[in-house]
């Protein structure tokens, strides 16, 4: 075995622990930000319940911000893991349908909504941490949507306006009343089934809307 394949055979277990470790700390924090709030919780509740240390929190978060910023950008890059520049070129149907499909699964489930409610909840005592979840969350997924919406218009298959507010029209049809309900403690997460009918009826109520219609029979298109 050459010396480079040696380093590389033993800095692959380390980056493994490193991994684990920090998503160690993530649930950790994640857990302690709900209980605590973010105001309250100290990196000492995260160290304690993580099992880590305190020199390798700061290498990978720097502090108690850095945490909460990963803990919002990793969620929103599950929504749009895999999906490249390439994707745009799909059907707008079909790249919704598995958008809103993430999209809406990731935002009922636990883990969000109650980040949602710490964000809620501290945003008045913390304006800039208010700030950069929306950079990091719901604007990323808006500017993702927007993107996508520029793209179609320019080859003619969508119309709007806005491309910004037509992403904000989708992603409010697709949670506008069940987010609520979660958020408020009235319903539990929704089940695949309904998900998927949910983000078919979101699909097809917006792409009536925004559709361009198809040429007349007869006439080229």
């Amino acid at each position: 075995m050459s010396s480079t394949d040696l380093a590389a055979a033993q800095a692959k277990p380390e980056s493994q622990r490193l991994k684990a470790r920090r998503e160690a700390f993530l649930t950790a924090a994640g857990e302690v930000f709900q209980e605590k709030g973010y105001a309250e919780t100290t990196l000492d509740d995260v160290i304690a319940r993580s099992g880590g240390s305190r020199q390798t929190l700061y290498a990978l978060f720097g502090g108690k911000q850095g945490l909460f910023e990963a803990i919002v950008t990793d969620t929103c890059e599950t929504i749009f893991r895999g999906l490249t520049p390439k994707e745009f070129a799909r059907a707008p149907d079909e790249l919704l349908r598995e958008v809103g499909a993430r999209y809406l699964a990731i935002v009922t489930g636990p883990k969000c909504i109650a980040l949602n409610r710490l964000i809620v909840a501290e945003a008045p005592r913390f304006p800039d941490l208010a700030r950069q979840y929306w950079k990091l969350g719901p604007g990323r997924s808006r500017a993702f949507l927007t993107e996508f919406f520029e793209g179609r218009k320019e080859r003619g298959l969508l119309q709007m306006l806005d491309c910004a507010a037509a992403a904000d029209h989708f992603l409010d049809m697709l949670t506008g009343t069940i987010r609520l309900q979660r958020l408020l403690g009235l319903r539990e997460p929704p089940e695949p089934a309904e998900i998927e009918r949910l983000v078919e009826s979101a699909v097809a109520g917006f792409l009536h809307g925004y559709a361009t219609p198809a040429p007349p029979q007869g006439q080229p298109t």
